[in-house]
Formats: structure tokens, C-alpha cells, sequence
């Protein structure tokens, strides 16, 4: 009988972003970002005291996604994180080689691409969620990160922070999928189920 092997791997956010060439693609009928200063400061905070007691692995959590082909992968649940994490790591000043994109949100999309540019955000239109987003991280690391620690801290989030990628099946109902997944956290509004 032959062994299933799970569809799971344990990734470092070096390796979600900068490992095998990526894209990461979240679908029209997910929310907008939405992670406010008070998550992205936790995270932050979090992600600092497990570097502080030096702990080996610091999980933040799962990214569930279906392989589309091409190495593009539909985000089904875990984009506001792997979004978070993507401002952080643009905060921090670490080249972002894998793209994480939006699906039919051309002012996301050129919003997140300006992380890289200096200066940034000099684009006509802005996805507010994004920019605060990236400001909340910039202040939290500032506020929270002493800068002797700097460098160390950078390297720690990107080798030690880890995510548990699920991909689901090929034969699975996304929209079904979806729906389970999201029917513990916050409701989709009727305009959103609609897109």
C-alpha cells in the first residue's frame, strides 16, 4: 500500500519569500488588508520575545493555498499574514524576490510593488489598508527592536519565523474550502460572497 505523503511543509519566511521563485495570488473574494497597529505590534512584540529567549522556531501560524501551475499558488487562507509579513520584511529593508499579488486590485497591487522602491509609495493611487499597514510595521520595529539588535532581529524573523503551507488538493471545492475556513473568523458580507 502506498504511504499518502500530506501536503504540508513548514517554511521559514526566508524560503516563503525568497526560497523557490514564487507567486503568491490572492483571489478576488477575499477582504482587503486589514491588519491594524495593534496586530502587526503584537506580532512584532511576539516575534521579539521569542527572539530574546532565544527560542529555535517561532510559529506564526498556517498559509493554505492551491497550486494553480507555473509556481502560482491561490492564497485560500493566510493573506492578511502573508501580507503583514511581506510589509514587515519590506520595513526591515530585506529584498522581497517572490510576488505577492491581487487578483482584479490593480491599486493593491502597484501599493505593494512600491514597498520595494525608494521612495515609496509614489504611485497615483494607494491602498490605504497597505500603506498604514507598512507604517504600523515601521513604527513597531522602531519602537520595539532596540537598533544594536537590528540586524539580529532581521535575521532571526527571516530564518526562524516559520509558517505551516498547506496546499489543498486538486480535486478540492475552493469555494466550499473557502467557506469552511472562514466561517470561525469574520463573516464575508453579502457584496463580498457576490465577487
Amino acid at each position: 500500500m502506498k504511504a499518502r505523503i500530506l501536503p504540508l511543509k513548514e517554511l521559514s519566511i526566508d524560503k516563503i519569500y525568497n526560497g523557490e521563485k514564487v507567486t503568491y495570488e490572492v483571489p478576488i473574494y477575499q477582504r482587503n488588508f486589514a491588519w491594524e497597529k495593534d496586530e502587526i505590534s503584537t506580532l512584532i512584540q511576539d516575534v521579539y520575545d521569542a527572539y530574546t529567549a532565544k527560542k529555535l522556531t517561532y510559529y506564526i501560524g498556517t498559509l493554505v493555498s492551491f497550486h494553480k501551475g507555473d509556481q502560482v499558488y491561490e492564497v485560500i487562507d493566510g493573506q492578511q499574514r502573508l501580507t503583514t509579513i511581506y510589509l514587515v520584511l519590506g520595513a526591515l529593508g530585506v529584498f522581497i524576490q517572490n510576488k505577492l499579488t491581487y487578483r482584479a486590485r490593480e491599486k493593491s497591487n502597484k501599493t505593494i510593488e512600491s514597498i520595494q522602491n525608494i521612495p515609496r509609495f509614489e504611485i497615483d493611487e494607494k491602498d490605504d489598508g497597505i500603506v498604514n499597514g507598512f507604517i504600523y510595521a515601521e513604527n513597531a520595529i522602531n519602537e520595539i527592536i532596540p537598533k544594536t539588535r537590528h540586524d539580529e532581529f532581521k535575521k532571526y524573523f527571516q530564518q526562524n519565523v516559520h509558517l505551516i503551507h498547506y496546499q489543498v488538493p486538486k480535486d478540492i471545492d475552493l469555494n466550499h474550502y473557502f467557506e469552511i475556513m472562514n466561517s470561525r473568523g469574520e463573516q464575508l458580507e453579502k457584496h463580498e460572497i457576490i465577487k
